[in-house]
């Protein structure tokens, strides 16, 4: 048996379930048209809040001033709400100004592959370069989709994309692409060129330095928040690149920053909530190194969460498919991580790096952060 999946258009697709009963030797054909709006068109969104991006770099043009989430008159409007969404998301108390670093990415990018495509990968069931390159992440425990399915058989249909074998896919830039490849693909959230910054440009080249303030001690245990603004799973990693050399990929996984295995929600109102995080090390790039899986199950009227959600929450997801710390688009609530500060690096000015894999679409999101290491 298995599923398969068939472009219907911008709003539709049909699944097909074929099972073979070999029981009563029979074959039961079942065919369901559904409505996909979180499939076709919707990429999943995240925003670092703190320490400050660099890809907030528009926080203090109109649009975005204040903590104010878009501009509803950009020039590529989402085909379901006719404007444009903002990367919202929640800063304890205070104003969250992300700005645009929602739309900061790389799109098209399958494992083992050399370079992403900067084609529509939402959601992604092919290896986008033919490479073969085998998933490395297969155990249910940290996968965040289909997690009832053998790892590589033909219904393990989301076993290419970045989270299958963390920090093995390419990207554009470790600071990210503005509007995640060279040119502008339907999305939800459309990245609205300004004098900052424009459609294709490299995060590493284009986005100044901008000095948070923050200053962490070696060998001392720090935290930094990031946020979801549509969810499609996988996993995460922050690494650090001194300010001198070169912003790569290589440069930054040089030095990823441990996990203190201390991960807290927090919500608009200034409430945290410990949780118990997750943590792969295995078939993980760096070799070995630790990644965090993204704790927020992803659910919607039709689909119920993959894993158990993190907090206490009680949702109709016909009538609401995101709860307090689940869901499509769970931009109301924040994930902070403590992180630990290598005691072997020099002393001095780096850059913190960002790298969220999704699981259910071939896409990174990357952001960069400027800190000084005492």
């Amino acid at each position: 048996g298995g599923v398969f999946f068939f472009r219907l258009d911008f709003r539709w697709e049909v699944s097909i379930l074929l099972v073979l009963n070999m029981t009563a030797a029979k074959i039961c054909l079942t065919m369901c048209l559904i409505q996909c709006l979180d499939c076709i068109g919707v990429t999943a969104h995240s925003s670092l809040i703190n320490p400050r991006p660099r890809n907030s770099v528009d926080r203090h043009l109109p649009a975005w001033e204040n903590g104010r989430f878009g501009n509803l008159s950009c020039a590529h409007p989402s085909w379901e709400t006719h404007s444009c969404w903002g990367c919202n998301c929640v800063n304890s108390t205070g104003p969250c100004e992300v700005a645009q670093t929602c739309l900061w990415f790389s799109q098209g990018c399958s494992i083992g592959c050399d370079s992403c495509d900067g084609l529509e990968s939402n959601p992604n069931t092919r290896d986008r370069c033919n490479c073969g390159k085998k998933p490395t992440n297969n155990d249910p425990r940290f996968r965040t989709y289909n997690r009832n399915v053998t790892a590589m058989s033909p219904e393990d249909v989301y076993q290419h994309n970045p989270w299958r074998a963390p920090g093995s896919a390419p990207v554009f830039d470790p600071c990210g692409m503005a509007g995640g490849g060279p040119k502008w693909i339907q999305t939800q959230l459309s990245f609205v060129d300004t004098k900052n910054a424009k459609q294709g440009d490299l995060g590493s080249k284009v986005l100044p330095k901008d000095p948070t303030g923050i200053v962490w001690e070696r060998g001392t245990q720090v935290e930094a928040t990031w946020s979801i603004r549509a969810n499609h799973g996988g996993g995460y990693q922050f690494r650090l690149c001194p300010l001198g050399d070169e912003l790569t990929e290589a440069c930054f996984q040089s030095t990823p920053m441990p996990f203190a295995g201390k991960t807290q929600l927090q919500w608009g109102n200034g409430t945290r909530k410990e949780i118990t995080g997750v943590y792969l090390s295995t078939g993980t790039l760096p070799e070995n190194s630790t990644w965090a899986m993204n704790p927020l199950p992803y659910s919607s009227s039709s689909l119920p969460p993959e894993f158990q959600p993190p907090c206490d929450e009680t949702v109709d997801r016909k009538v609401n498919d995101t709860g307090l710390c689940s869901g499509r688009f769970p931009y109301d609530v924040a994930i902070v991580d403590t992180l630990v500060v290598p005691q072997h690096i020099a002393p001095g000015a780096y850059v913190l790096g960002f790298r969220w894999d999704c699981e259910a679409t071939a896409q990174i999101w990357q952001s960069c952060a400027d800190i000084e290491i005492a």
